[in-house]
């Protein structure tokens, strides 16, 4: 859980940061191990302002080959606090939300998961696949016979097959 007491965050302009493990977002099972969260707050009169940038260390399996592989997957996302929103709505680039300074916690722990979950590419891609941010074509070599002589050993019962049948 990632929260703050209201009362606590100096007015203008503050930064924090964080790293929490993957269960206190709520992404275990994810592939995401560690996030390291830099949080930029800015408190006015009548609202604040948390610009979130996280940094994830995520072990994923590649959608081609199967392999497993580390990244760090990075991302942005801004949460606003307001005196006087009738509605609270999330968008995009970030969400807004009524600002409540009696209950004096600032909660943000699911914008957080859900920035962290939304970073995780829809296409996992070992980075041995991607050269100069290009991917590349797969080749699957199946051994040094087929490279050199062309014929593919696997095909010789269904050739012989055919043979047998086109005979009757």
């Amino acid at each position: 859980m990632v929260s703050f007491r209201y009362n606590e965050i100096p007015k203008g302009l503050s930064d924090d940061l964080l790293e929490v493990e993957a269960d206190e977002l709520g992404v275990e099972g994810s592939g995401i191990s560690r996030v390291r969260i830099r949080l930029r707050f800015n408190k006015q009169d009548d609202n604040l302002r948390i610009q979130c940038q996280l940094s994830s260390l995520a072990s994923l399996i590649c959608d081609r080959s199967l392999d497993r592989y580390e990244t760090v997957l990075e991302s942005t996302y801004e949460v606003v606090f307001q005196h006087d929103v009738e509605d609270e709505r999330e968008e995009l680039s970030g969400t807004l939300r009524k600002l409540n300074p009696s209950q004096n916690v600032i909660d943000i722990t699911r914008e957080l998961r859900d920035t962290a979950l939304l970073s995780i590419p829809v296409k996992k891609l070992h980075p041995r696949y991607i050269k100069d941010g290009e991917i590349t074509e797969f080749e699957a070599i199946f051994g040094d016979k087929e490279k050199k002589s062309g014929h593919d050993p696997r095909w010789d019962a269904l050739k012989e097959l055919k043979q047998r049948i086109e005979k009757n």
